[in-house]
């Protein structure tokens, strides 16, 4: 039997744990540096998952130098963060398996204007688009470009960096916040400004072993405004319905066919990994993760490529699939993947992701998530969830008096699933409302909130 670690502490590396814990071939899963809410859960009491704390999780070699000692046969770094800092690389030197691309090829997703530059370069359609280092000029290309823009932080921004704008004024706000304020740090260096598209969002994924692709037949959607569109009064006094890192998901797409499938493999998988494997000579091992727009008209671009899985997909995505996850990874590793067979479930299957919502500070009030949040609130409800959920944890910790407490804006991941993508939404929506996160401050009302429309 093998052993596995997962890198990473949130709801979709909580996810590829417990999917590595239902091999037949895995008896342990290390989950470094994991978060408290495991020991919450059946796999995590056990002791079939088990966080690993070490002095310095962001020490690599540290890292490395565990998965030797413990006989680590298979290691998936879960995030864009590690890989963008070379832990790929630094296992791979120690011929670790490893699922996830070296530093040089993490720029696909933390240098956007390199990966346009792929995108031109492959000839795979996107919207139009610039890249400014300077706010100035920036800001004198949003005032006559004469079309609605998304303005992008070049970096790594926890995947909220891309802010939708409605006018010219919103875009001159957003360089601001992004080049000036510097609200996602260094990432805002330069922006991507690139034309709005409406449509259908589609996220499509794809394993490469440096010489094959296995593109995932199945795809989701996801959910990243903080609030419904309905939900005016809430927006209002938030002030606008901000990018979040997702608020929630649904699997299978409404618009899954095997026609659309083999239209997104042909005119966008195949070009990409193409383009990476002979153009660029990369040995690329690991997930390729595209974010397509399907207009009206019926016209399929690309406005991101990222280089791990997503969240929330992630966390559907592997309910759905039926086919070994050590057996794909190994695959992945060995250059194997032309042998592996993907195998999907008939299940509908529904992730609403429970936020921190307002709650008391003191002093005043935090608005809540993606905006200042509160931390510390007793999470209760979870006892009495019906059978057959799965809940992946992400913002929490562990409070000697509350028990499992929240900690982050995203806190944790109910997913339910079903025959019909009603039946999971039902089930979803009907068990959410048994969890509260308690605030303390305030009369321990329940300062958690969901959005409503996921899956409609």
């Amino acid at each position: 039997m093998s052993k596995v670690l997962v890198y990473g502490s949130g709801g979709r590396d909580h996810c590829l744990a417990d999917k590595y814990a239902n091999s037949q071939h895995v008896d342990k899963v290390f989950f470094l540096p994991g978060n408290p809410g495991v020991l919450y859960t059946p796999k995590g009491k056990k002791e079939m998952i088990e966080s690993v704390r070490l002095s310095d999780s962001n020490d690599f070699n540290e890292v490395a130098r565990f998965c030797t000692e413990h006989n680590v046969s298979l290691v998936d770094v879960g995030s864009e963060n590690p890989l963008s800092r070379g832990l790929a690389d630094v296992l791979s030197q120690q011929n670790i398996p490893t699922i996830g691309p070296l530093k040089e090829f993490a720029r696909i997703e933390s240098d956007r204007a390199f990966t346009n530059f792929l995108l031109s370069a492959a000839n795979v359609p996107k919207p139009e688009y610039r890249v400014f280092f300077d706010p100035v000029e920036a800001a004198d290309y949003v005032k006559n470009i004469g079309y609605q823009v998304v303005v992008k932080a070049n970096g790594l921004a926890a995947g909220k960096g891309a802010l939708c704008c409605d006018n010219a004024d919103d875009a001159l706000a957003a360089i601001d916040d992004i080049m000036v304020k510097k609200v996602f740090g260094d990432s805002g260096n330069r922006v991507v400004i690139e034309q709005r598209k409406y449509g259908t969002e589609i996220s499509f994924f794809a394993y490469l072993d440096g010489k094959h692709v296995l593109p995932l037949k199945m795809f989701c959607q996801d959910y990243k405004p903080a609030f419904d569109p309905d939900d005016h009064e809430a927006i209002e006094k938030f002030g606008g319905n901000l990018n979040t890192g997702g608020t929630g998901c649904y699997c299978p797409h409404k618009l899954v066919s095997d026609s659309l499938v083999n239209r997104i493999i042909k005119e966008i998988v195949n070009p990409v990994v193409n383009c990476i494997y002979n153009d660029y000579g990369w040995n690329y091992k690991g997930v390729l993760y595209f974010g397509l727009n399907l207009d009206d008209d019926n016209n399929l671009e690309v406005f991101e490529i990222n280089v791990r899985h997503g969240d929330p997909e992630c966390e559907v995505l592997m309910r759905k699939l039926s086919t070994d996850l050590f057996e794909l990874g190994m695959a992945v590793w060995e250059g194997r993947l032309d042998e592996i067979k993907q195998v999907w479930n008939q299940q509908h299957y529904v992730d609403l992701i429970a936020m921190e919502g307002r709650s008391k500070a003191s002093r005043g009030w935090n608005p809540g998530y993606p905006k200042r949040y509160g931390k510390g609130h007793k999470i209760e409800g979870l006892d009495d969830l019906e059978p057959g959920l799965a809940v992946y944890f992400a913002g929490v910790d562990t409070h000697e008096e509350r028990g499992l407490v929240t900690y982050g804006g995203r806190v944790l991941h109910l997913i339910s699933g079903d025959e019909t993508l009603e039946k999971a939404r039902e089930k979803a929506y009907r068990n959410i409302e048994k969890i509260a996160f308690v605030d303390h401050n305030k009369e321990n009302a329940s300062c958690m909130r969901y959005r409503k429309t996921i899956g409609l």
